[in-house]
C-alpha cells in the first residue's frame, strides 16, 4: 500500500515536473518571438534612416557640384532634374554611387556590427560558388527578363479610378521624372562612362542591395514569421516600394522574390547577388548598344515580348528553377 502510494506521489511529482518544464519552454518560444519581432523594427528603422540619410548625402553632393558648375538653388527646387545638365555623367554616377554605398553597405554593415553583434559574411552560410548553379542563375535570371516584360507591361497600364486621379497624377509625374533621370544615367559617350556605369548601376546595388534586402531584411522576416515565403515576398515588396516608381513596382517586387528564392535554396547570398547584377548590368549594356545602332532597343518602350516568347522562356525560367531548387534540396537531404 505504501510502496502504491509512493508511486502515485513520484507520478505526481513527474507530471508536475514536465508541466513546469513546457512552461519553460513556451515561454523561451514567446520570449524569442518577441526578440525576432523586435529585431525586425530595427532592422526596419535601420533600412528607413540609412535610406533617407543615404538620400541626403547623395543630393547634397549633387547639388554642390552642380552649384560648383555654375547652377542656381531655386531652379534646382523646382526641377531637380535640371542639376544633371550642370553635372557630368561621371559626377552624377559618383553621387548614386554614394548612396549605394551609404544605404546597402554601410546601413546593413552597422546593424550587423552594432546590434546583431555578426560579420557579413554570417548572412551567407554556403559561400562557395560552382559552375553549374551559376550557370543556372545566369540563364533564369535572362529568361526571367523576358517574362517580367508583361509585368512591366501591365504595370505601366494601370489606370486608377476617379477618387484615387491625385494620387495618380503624382505617381506619373513621379515616374516620368524618375525615367528622365534614368535615360540620362544611361547615356554614354565613351566606353569609360558605360564601364564606370556598370560599377555604380549593376555590380554595387547588386552586391548591396542582396546584402541589405535578402541577407538582412528577409533573414529578419522570416526569423519572425518563421516561414520563409512570407519572408521573401514581403521583403520583395518592401524592394519594389524603396524604388519610389509605382508604375515599376510589381516587376521589381517579381524580380525580388526570385533573388529571395535563390538565396533560400542555396543558402548562398552569392547567387542573388550575380542574378541582381546581370540584371542591371543587361540594361546598362543594352542603353549602351542602342546609341551605336538606329535598330537599337529602345528602354522606354514597354510593350512586352510576344506572348509565344514569354510562354518559351516562361517554361524554361520554370524548369531552370525546379533544377536549381532540387539540386540543393538533393545535396540538403544527403547530409
Amino acid at each position: 500500500m505504501v510502496r502504491n502510494d509512493n508511486e502515485k506521489i513520484e507520478a505526481s511529482i513527474d507530471l508536475a515536473s514536465m508541466s513546469d518544464a513546457k512552461e519553460k519552454v513556451a515561454v523561451r518560444k514567446k520570449t524569442r518571438e518577441i526578440a525576432a519581432g523586435q529585431n525586425l523594427l530595427i532592422v526596419i528603422g535601420f533600412m528607413l534612416v540609412g535610406f533617407f540619410v543615404g538620400q541626403f548625402i547623395a543630393g547634397a553632393v549633387a547639388i554642390g557640384l552642380a552649384a560648383a558648375n555654375g547652377a542656381e538653388l531655386g531652379d534646382i527646387l523646382n526641377n531637380p532634374n535640371s542639376l544633371y545638365s550642370y553635372m557630368s555623367l561621371t559626377e552624377a554616377l559618383s553621387s548614386q554611387m554614394l548612396y549605394t554605398l551609404f544605404f546597402t553597405f554601410f546601413t546593413p554593415w552597422f546593424y550587423l556590427k552594432v546590434v546583431a553583434n555578426k560579420k557579413l559574411g554570417s548572412l551567407s552560410p554556403n559561400k562557395k560558388i560552382e559552375p553549374l548553379p551559376l550557370i543556372l542563375t545566369a540563364a533564369g535570371t535572362f529568361a526571367f527578363m523576358i517574362v517580367n516584360s508583361y509585368f512591366i507591361e501591365w504595370n505601366e497600364g494601370i489606370q486608377f479610378p476617379e477618387f484615387m486621379a491625385g494620387f495618380e497624377e503624382w505617381a506619373r509625374t513621379t515616374e516620368e521624372q524618375l525615367a528622365e533621370a534614368t535615360k540620362y544615367f544611361t547615356s554614354f559617350s565613351n566606353v569609360g562612362e558605360y564601364l564606370f556605369a556598370m560599377l555604380v548601376i549593376s555590380i554595387l546595388p547588386g552586391i548591396g542591395e542582396e546584402l541589405m534586402f535578402r541577407g538582412v531584411l528577409q533573414n529578419s522576416f522570416q526569423r519572425w514569421t518563421k516561414n520563409p515565403h512570407i519572408a521573401i515576398w514581403v521583403s520583395a515588396f518592401i524592394f519594389g516600394a524603396i524604388h519610389m516608381q509605382f508604375f515599376g513596382l510589381v516587376p521589381r517586387m517579381m524580380l525580388g522574390a526570385v533573388f529571395g528564392y535563390l538565396y533560400v535554396w542555396s543558402g548562398n547570398i552569392w547567387y542573388p547577388i550575380i542574378a541582381h547584377a546581370i540584371n542591371n548590368g543587361i540594361g546598362v549594356t543594352i542603353a549602351y548598344s542602342a546609341q551605336f545602332s538606329e535598330n537599337g532597343v529602345n528602354l522606354d518602350d514597354t510593350e512586352a515580348v510576344p506572348v509565344v516568347g514569354q510562354i518559351v522562356a516562361a517554361v524554361a525560367f520554370v524548369a531552370i528553377m525546379v533544377i536549381f531548387r532540387n539540386l540543393y534540396l538533393r545535396r540538403k537531404s544527403l547530409e
